[in-house]
């Protein structure tokens, strides 16, 4: 996969959490689909959707997991960061 490729996510309502990725929306979309279906997706089917560059999932990813963040911490947008 390139590294500026775009990458789709769902992320928990609560915006802590990513529970899946995938190379499209419809991908996406029919994975969360089918969690909904099974009854196995713990928030009913709330969940967060986001689009982004692989290398910029890559660094969220290495963030969360290095400093024990949630998502919504490790992913500050650029202009949120840029006006602190």
């Amino acid at each position: 996969m390139s590294e500026n490729q775009d990458v789709y996510l769902a992320v928990d309502f609560l915006n802590e959490s990513i529970l899946f990725t995938a190379d499209s929306s419809g991908e996406l979309s029919q994975m969360i689909l089918n969690k909904i279906e099974n009854g196995s997706l713990a928030s009913d089917g709330a969940v967060r959707l986001y689009r982004t560059e692989q290398s910029t999932l890559n660094d969220i990813v290495t963030i969360m997991t290095r400093h024990n963040l949630p998502f919504h911490q490790a992913a500050i947008p650029k202009e949120e960061e840029d006006a602190h």
